[in-house]
């Protein structure tokens, strides 16, 4: 069967139709989540990265908006975050050093610990951190990485700045509740600062 056919009749009269797909069998689709049957749409895992329970509902709504010609929602976000549900909880979004370095990128690391944190001492969680990436010379948001506990909600706080393409002075301008494991966004963002001056400094 050729897959490049969409429609074709059995002898009994039975009509099928085939969607497009690549080279692992990953459906293929537009900017619409439209197959090659326009009227057959898909998300999620049978197109591919980044097969999240996320994304893919962000996948699917934008596909009923075009399907139902509702105009609210017509694309997905760029960016989005990644999270293991281990015990410690990891979760991610954006650029990682490793990254940084593969694109050239001129950047700077803000950390801070659980360890350092009141609420992550009542909560016993004294392994856990929080890192920021951001890049040097203006302090643009890149990457937020964190272990620990409810790291998955936690880095929705840095998904939001990174979204709006803000720099780590959000984090120090903000009032974070006390005691919480946000607050670990303002001591991250302070020790990203030190890290900004001593580069400047060097490079002076």
């Amino acid at each position: 069967m050729s897959n490049e056919r969409t429609e074709w009749w059995t002898e009994d009269g039975e009509r099928h139709l085939h969607v497009t797909y690549d080279d692992r069998e990953r459906l293929k689709v537009n900017e619409h989540y439209q197959t090659s049957v326009p009227h057959i749409y898909a998300a999620g895992d049978v197109i591919g990265f980044p097969a999240l329970a996320s994304t893919s509902m962000e996948q699917a709504r934008v596909a009923m908006v075009h399907a139902f010609d509702l105009k609210y929602k017509t694309a997905v976000a760029p960016i989005f975050p990644l999270a293991v549900y281990t015990i410690p909880e990891i979760a991610m979004v954006g650029e990682t050093e490793a990254s940084c370095r593969q694109k050239e990128i001129d950047y700077c690391v803000g950390r801070a610990s659980y360890r350092a944190n009141a609420r992550g001492q009542i909560t016993g969680d004294l392994g856990g951190e929080l890192k920021l990436v951001f890049r040097y010379p203006d302090k643009t948001l890149l990457g937020v990485h964190i272990i620990g506990e409810i790291a998955a909600e936690l880095v929705h706080v840095g998904l939001m700045v990174l979204q709006s393409g803000a720099t780590i002075d959000v984090f120090i301008n903000t009032v974070f509740n006390y005691p919480s494991l946000g607050d670990t966004y303002k001591y991250a963002a302070y020790d990203g600062l030190g890290a900004w001056a001593r580069r400047a400094a060097n490079r002076a």
